[in-house]
């Protein structure tokens, strides 16, 4: 037995033995004695970069598994399309085909999208290394580009040319296919409001013959934004549980477009409880006071933009009672029969001061002419109140699309840094107007202007207004900021010819203007002093029978005009909140043949409506002339209608000669606007803004009656009329229809204006 168990482990040491030897001489046999490496089909690659792949040459072990490692790391490494590799005796035989080098990419068939934006969309570019998965994941970034823009069977293909010494040309063949659009939106879910009101809700819009904007194509990205609308939607009427549950689009089985299905849960709606504001920083008497004018009141069904709103509420009142850094946090409790209370947690953080002012975004305006419409300087306690009316007073200045600002940490814990963002807009600009009136029939007016000359806020006028009985010309500038302070040096030079539409009465005016303004407690003053002449002439053919007191005669008038102005608007282009006045003081008899003294005050103002959703803006003017010794003559007078009275010609209004029913303008007029502004209802991406007004306003009063009427007839025209404005690529545009509902025969009225600008 003994015997037995020896021979045994003397067997299993003898069968690990000869695995041991069999491994050995499998290594053995693997090995390759490798005397000498050729390389066939290299052009661009050296063969050092080949062999770079092989481990540790010149001293590389060859044997398979070796060799298999050096051909996969060759393919991995991108350069090239096929690989072989053979043992000939002791020469390992290299041969490779190298990926072509891009020389030049082109595309073909694309008309919605240009050459320049499908390349940034691509993934290679010229002289990269030729490689298909890259060329397979630009297509699809192509694709996805035109889905962008509603064309969803968009295909694209590429067309390889190769060329001398292993280079190629790629040329991306693209079929753009037909837009596909939005054929129809349902709803299921929603039990309280109708698909319809859903619908005009959303930004994506069902397809229509008379959809020329694009809302109606299908577009994925969009599908969050639309979650978002229809949760503000409900939210905003007291659905506080309201989610979408399913946002698709659903390819129609023959191609035609989409369905667009939401899948909605409403939810219970709430009614607001109790609201509460926990403080330490006022007393209950205040907190109190704030509570009456918070826009959540209780027992109003909850608003999730009322809400919202009253936070802002609370952080401009305490902003303005000195606190900073306010912190507000509304919180929601929901209790039993679908009833909500509302708690305002208001905190304040530690008083800061004032790091550095970091201006980014002005390419063209010089900082200077920015910092120095700030009333925060670098050292300065932190004032949220005076950052907002820094920001406002930039916007106002015009330069700028947009201004914005964020606070950022600064080196040390009790400082901040402000970084006041701005996106420049075009100052200089080409105005072009075009006027349709029953007696003008067309006229055309064109002007340039420059607002922030050579980045300096420096203000250029080089104004022509042509149209067929008016030109004009003025040249003048204006510096802003003299000698660093809020002091202002303007002057202008001017000449102006105009005609009646009769062509019977001539008048040629010219002069020049020098003036000086100043600032101070917010509001602007100037002094002007003005000289011109005025030259009347009536042809022998006129029909004319009023008197101008300037026949034959040349007028020449020396003024001085005193000016105030105070201007609060939060926009130069499209002002939301404020208002902008200005009283004008004139008195001609510094030399010269007039003597009278002239008053004019014109007043604007912006009140949001619905959290700013539409502006109601109101307008007014008012102004009289008298003469100290003689009349008044006709240069000298007001004329109303065009823009201040729409619906009515330039001078459309008031006293008119009887002999060829031309404005002989009045020694007295006023006028009151109302005008309610928005862009709801209109698709998201216009840009388009409707508004509805009303105007009033009257012009009488003449020192010369004889051959007028109604010169004397001090009743109010009434229009009403509507427009549309957008922005467009080449300008602000504006068309306006505005029908009077009370006139005079004699009265010129004009129904139509359009006008449209283009900058540079």
């Amino acid at each position: 037995m003994v015997n037995y168990y020896k021979h045994l482990i003397l067997l299993i040491k003898l069968f690990f033995i000869l695995i041991v030897l069999a491994k050995f001489s499998f290594v053995y046999a693997n090995e390759m004695n490798i005397e000498k490496i050729k390389i066939n089909g290299e052009r661009r690659l050296s063969e050092s970069f080949i062999l770079k792949f092989l481990p540790e040459y010149p001293n590389t072990k060859f044997n398979e598994d070796v060799l298999n490692e050096f051909t996969k790391n060759l393919y991995n490494s991108g350069m090239f399309s096929k690989v072989n590799i053979n043992v000939n005796k002791s020469t390992l035989e290299i041969d490779v085909e190298e990926y072509p080098v891009i020389n030049e990419i082109s595309f073909a068939g694309n008309d919605l999208l240009d050459d320049e934006s499908l390349k940034n969309t691509i993934l290679i570019s010229s002289r990269d290394i030729y490689n298909e998965n890259s060329l397979i994941d630009s297509i699809e970034k192509i694709k996805i580009e035109y889905q962008k823009i509603g064309r969803y069977l968009a295909e694209v293909t590429i067309k390889k040319s190769p060329i001398s010494e292993g280079r190629v040309n790629l040329i991306f063949e693209i079929n753009e296919g037909v837009l596909l659009v939005v054929k129809n939106i349902n709803f299921e879910g929603n039990k309280n409001f109708s698909d319809n009101e859903l619908k005009s809700n959303i930004s994506t819009k069902e397809d229509a013959w008379y959809k020329i904007f694009g809302s109606n194509k299908f577009i994925p990205e969009r599908l969050e934004y639309d979650k978002e609308k229809l949760r503000d939607f409900y939210n905003e009427r007291g659905y506080i549980d309201f989610n979408v549950k399913v946002a698709r689009g659903d390819l129609l089985p023959d191609f035609s477009g989409f369905n667009l299905n939401f899948i909605v849960n409403e939810g219970q709606r709430y009614k607001i409880n109790k609201i509460n504001i926990y403080t330490s920083l006022v007393d209950s008497k205040k907190i109190k006071s704030l509570l009456k004018k918070l826009y959540v009141n209780k027992g109003d069904y909850f608003n999730s933009r009322a809400l919202e709103e009253s936070s802002k509420f609370l952080i401009e009142n305490f902003e303005n009672d000195g606190f900073n850094f306010i912190k507000i946090v509304p919180s929601l409790k929901k209790i039993k029969k679908n009833l909500v209370d509302i708690k305002f947690n208001v905190t304040k953080g530690d008083e800061k001061y004032i790091d550095k002012i970091i201006i980014i975004g002005n390419t063209r305006t010089n900082d200077s002419v920015i910092r120095r419409e700030l009333s925060v300087l670098e050292g300065d306690p932190f004032n949220k109140a005076k950052l907002d009316s820094s920001i406002n007073s930039i916007k106002r200045l015009g330069y700028f699309e947009s201004v914005n600002y964020r606070l950022d940490n600064s080196m040390t814990s009790n400082s901040t840094n402000i970084v006041i963002e701005v996106k420049e807009t075009n100052t200089g600009s080409v105005s072009f107007g075009v006027g349709y009136s029953s007696l003008n029939d067309t006229t055309v007016t064109f002007g340039l202007n420059e607002r922030n000359f050579l980045g300096e806020g420096k203000k250029l006028r080089l104004q022509a207004n042509l149209s067929e009985k008016k030109t004009s010309y003025n040249i003048g500038m204006t510096e802003p900021y003299f000698l660093d302070r809020h002091l202002s040096l303007f002057g202008n030079v001017f000449d102006q010819e105009t005609e009646n539409t009769k062509g019977d009465v001539k008048t040629h005016k010219t002069g020049i203007d020098l003036g000086v303004g100043f600032q101070s407690n917010d509001i602007s003053q100037s002094l002007k002093y003005t000289f011109s002449t005025s030259e009347t002439s009536t042809t022998s053919n006129s029909t004319a029978a009023s008197i101008t007191g300037e026949e034959g005669l040349e007028i020449v008038t020396s003024s001085i005009t005193h000016g105030l102005s105070k201007d609060t608007r939060d926009s130069y282009y499209n002002p939301t909140s404020g208002y902008k006045w200005r009283f004008e003081n004139t008195v001609a008899g510094v030399g010269g043949d007039s003597n009278f003294y002239k008053s004019v005050f014109n007043f604007r103002s912006f009140h949001p409506i619905n959290f700013g959703d539409y502006i109601l803006g109101f307008k007014s003017g008012a102004g009289f002339i008298r003469a100290f010794e003689d009349k008044v003559t006709s240069s000298n007078r007001f004329f109303l209608g065009g823009r201040t009275l729409r619906g009515f010609d330039n001078a459309g209004v008031g006293p008119r000669d009887t002999g060829n029913n031309q404005a002989v303008g009045g020694n007295n007029f006023y006028n009151i606007s109302l005008e309610l502004k928005s862009d709801k209802l209109m698709p998201d991406d216009t840009g388009l803004k409707w508004f509805v007004f009303s105007d009033i306003g009257s012009i009488w009063g003449t020192d010369y009656k004889s051959g007028v009427q109604g010169f004397d007839d001090k009743q109010p025209r009434v229009t009403n009329g509507f427009g549309l404005s957008m922005t467009t690529p080449i300008g602000p545009l504006e068309m306006v229809w505005g029908f009077p509902i009370q006139s005079e025969n004699y009265d010129i009225e004009e129904n139509f204006q359009f006008s449209i600008g283009t900058s540079f």
